[in-house]
């Protein structure tokens, strides 16, 4: 009878440890879900700091930026994903048709995020410039009313926004010509945007803005 308590308990014992062993895997591979993503998106964080410094690298290594950016688990980092896809646009040649496959992807991508993060205006500028350059103007010149909007005072996005303002002209809406009309004011008071206020686009949206004003019914 001792015999096979003994047995019994020491098949339990083999038992228990297989769940153990069995449970142990379990959490190695559960962790190892979260871990690879979390090493791949902080491997990318260097690479995409030395991109928005100029070394844009080869387009393989653009692929796997983006990838390892839409691997973070926040939202808003998908617009920082979109902006490599915007290089590598660039880089296959602008109005190619895998331009348009990469433009149309970063515009995807710049959604999602804003559907997170509703108050980033480099993401709503980068939208427009996305759905500018498929010739989507309409839903460009919405995306740059909002950029405008939702940060008057965001000094490094200025150039690029009155150069997009020039373009989408016609199709911006009141709110977006009249945070327009704020934001030129604004830059004006600035010694460090001397040179962006000097330039064709400024010097343009103030004729236009001139101009509308003296058009409006109001």
């Amino acid at each position: 009878m001792a015999a096979v308590t003994r047995n019994t308990i020491q098949s339990e014992a083999a038992v228990v440890g297989v769940i153990a062993a069995a449970f142990a895997c379990y959490l190695l591979v559960y962790a190892a879900m979260f871990a690879i993503p979390a090493w791949t998106f902080a491997a990318a964080e260097p690479r995409y700091t030395a991109v928005t410094k100029g070394k844009v690298g080869t387009m393989f290594e653009l692929d796997a930026l983006t990838q390892a950016l839409r691997a973070s688990p926040w939202k808003a980092d998908l617009s920082r994903a979109a902006f490599v896809q915007m290089l590598t646009a660039q880089q296959v040649g602008l109005g190619t048709f895998r331009a348009t496959t990469r433009l149309t992807a970063a515009r995807r991508d710049l959604r999602l995020g804003l559907s997170a993060s509703p108050s980033d205006a480099y993401a709503w500028t980068r939208l427009a410039i996305s759905e500018q350059r498929i010739e989507h103007e309409e839903d460009a010149a919405r995306a740059l009313s909002l950029a405008l909007q939702v940060a008057p005072a965001e000094r490094k996005l200025t150039a690029v926004q009155f150069d997009l303002a020039v373009i989408l002209w016609a199709e911006l809406d009141t709110a977006g010509r009249d945070a327009l009309a704020r934001r030129l004011k604004w830059a004006e008071g600035r010694a460090d945007l001397k040179t962006v206020l000097a330039e064709n686009s400024a010097t343009v949206l103030r004729e236009r803005l001139k101009q509308w004003r003296r058009d409006r019914p109001w």
